[in-house]
């Protein structure tokens, strides 16, 4: 895995893990705040309870002294305050309770409706606690002296409606529901002290999960924190070791590094080695700016350079930004020096070119061994040109000797004569070609064929045969290896044709074509002639001309043979670059 990967998963384990503990502590924070809310609705409702038995209680004493119904009216008023939250109590206490009618009796019992569900929560979640024992253990008890107030209230209606009652009657059930009121207070105190418990129990626990959750927080962010540091400062040193390599390195190249703000048009940065190449501070080039370089351009390269200014400013079109461009700029001390200028575009992240990068270098001596290389070459140029000439000129004076020399021999010997004096012409015609051409590597096949066969032609001119000639060439260039062979087998072919193929015709017409294959170049020579004899084969033939084919093909790597016609035809395929 990558180090990004690597540090994109630690990431996101850190962010699971702080997640967790907030979830906790907000979880923890949640339930606490329930559990204390439930409490304070059960000392609230005992308020209330301790409350209606008070009243029940007085009203059942006012009741049993005035004999008047509506205080036993009210006292069953207030009992039924009571009964409402045993309801709830006994139907919370079963394996399958009726949560609508525990909720019904909590709201009989006057507890406050959003403090109902709370309540219901508590006791059904946390009935198996100590404290939540003691606390039902006490309602129960409670609720069976509300029972013995009951059935004491029953028994005083019952002597009340019979008339059975007297003064030391009603003092003895006087002291009973004295006795029962104070015994039901001890019990709602019992309660409350049960409740208060179990809420001290819950605050106990409540404050050490946020105690132990708060201190897992506290070390896991200052583990975090000290490994956060510890690469921070490891990164900051390597971050330190990176720039001063690179400070170095661009502190001590001969080139000069600079950064173009195309916003503001100014340096972001130019690299030392400015002084050395121009003689020139850095912060001196900054302050001044591209302006200031221009200004030392030399004047025959400042009309470039201000187009190339032009196109920094825009940065259109990155392709003529990014051009080398080469051009003379004045040192300190006065001279000019060449210097060769790559640039290339800097983009933001949302592809918006926002500055050019360049790399300056002094290329004064390789401008100098370029002219130097470009002068040998012309003098070279010049030689080779000259030695093509002169080349020619002798091969000239060679045929015109043999032609001087024919006018002495027999009749017979002349024929002879005249094809070394077509050979040494094909050959003085190549070199002609060259000294005509700058690149003395390569001679244009289509136009020596088409010359060369036009100086045939006008030596086999005659009034008595019209022999035309065909020409369909394409543009082929071999070197000078390959073309004074080729030279000599084309003018071997055409003199064949021309000598040979009309001897008993007034008309006649010779082809020649020149086709490039790709890696090969096809030469036809073709005429309408007699054609060849049925006995005729290149491999068969022991005269001169043939075996000069065979010798010549051989030499360039090719293929020569001849194709049935109705008159001659002969192919040479060779390999040419």
């Amino acid at each position: 895995m990558s180090t990004n990967g690597n540090s994109k998963a630690k990431i996101y384990r850190v962010v699971a893990i702080f997640v967790l503990l907030g979830v906790a502590l907000s979880a923890v924070s949640y339930f606490g705040n329930k559990i204390q809310s439930a409490n304070r609705a059960y000392i609230s409702g005992e308020s209330e309870w301790a409350k209606a038995q008070k009243e029940a209680s007085i009203n059942l004493l006012q009741y049993l002294r005035s004999e008047d119904d509506r205080y036993y009216n009210y006292y069953m008023q207030s009992l039924r305050v009571i009964n409402g939250d045993r309801q709830s109590r006994e139907e919370l206490t079963l394996d399958q309770p009726d949560i609508a009618r525990a909720r019904q009796g909590f709201i009989i019992g006057n507890n406050h409706p959003d403090d109902v569900d709370n309540m219901i929560w508590l006791l059904r979640n946390f009935s198996s606690l100590q404290q939540m024992q003691n606390a039902l253990s006490i309602w129960e008890k409670a609720d069976l002296v509300v029972d013995e107030l009951a059935a004491l209230a029953d028994e005083i209606r019952m002597a009340i409606l019979n008339g059975e009652i007297d003064t030391a009657a009603k003092d003895e059930y006087a002291t009973r529901i004295i006795e029962s009121k104070d015994r039901l207070t001890i019990g709602g105190q019992n309660f409350s002290g049960a409740i208060s418990s179990l809420a001290r129990r819950f605050d106990e626990i409540i404050f050490w999960l946020n105690a132990i959750l708060s201190t897992i927080f506290i070390i896991i962010a200052a583990y975090f924190s000290v490994s956060y540091m510890r690469e921070l400062r490891m990164a900051n040193v390597k971050l330190f070791r990176s720039e001063y390599k690179f400070r170095n390195v661009l502190y001590h190249s001969r080139d000069v590094i600079y950064q173009i703000n195309i916003g503001s048009e100014h340096y972001d940065y130019v690299s030392e080695s400015v002084k050395d190449m121009l003689g020139i501070d850095a912060k001196e080039v900054m302050d001044g700016g591209p302006g200031m370089i221009l200004d030392r351009v030399h004047p025959d390269d400042i009309a470039r350079m201000k187009l190339r200014q032009i196109q920094n400013q825009l940065a259109v079109d990155e392709q003529i930004v990014e051009e080398d461009s080469e051009f003379r700029v004045k040192r300190a001390d006065g001279t000019y020096i060449w210097v060769n200028n790559r640039r290339s575009v800097v983009h933001d992240n949302s592809g918006r070119a926002i500055a050019i990068v360049g790399n300056v270098r002094d290329i004064s001596i390789h401008k100098q061994q370029l002219e130097k290389l470009d002068k040998s070459l012309k003098e070279k140029q010049t030689l080779l040109a000259e030695i093509h000439h002169r080349v020619k000129n002798n091969l000239a004076i060679v045929s015109s000797l043999i032609e001087l020399q024919k006018d002495e021999v027999d009749s017979e010997l002349k024929p002879a004569f005249e094809n070394v004096q077509s050979r040494i012409k094909s050959i003085a015609l190549i070199h002609e070609k060259l000294y005509e051409k700058t690149i003395f590597s390569e001679v244009e096949l289509a136009d020596y064929l088409r010359e060369l066969s036009s100086m045939i032609s006008d030596t086999y001119y005659s009034e008595e045969k019209k022999i035309s000639i065909d020409l369909d060439l394409e543009d082929v260039k071999v070197d000078m290896t390959s073309a004074v062979p080729v030279g000599l087998i084309c003018n071997e072919l055409i003199n064949n044709s021309f000598k040979h193929a009309f001897q008993n015709h007034r008309e006649g017409r010779v082809s020649i074509s020149l086709k490039d294959l790709g890696d090969r170049a096809e030469v036809t020579v073709s005429d309408t002639g007699k054609g060849l004899p049925d006995d005729f084969s290149l491999d068969g033939m022991n005269s001169l001309g043939v075996t000069l084919l065979q010798v010549l093909t051989q030499q360039i790597k090719g293929e020569l043979r001849t194709v049935g016609s109705s008159g001659a035809m002969f192919v040479l395929t060779f390999p040419y670059n």
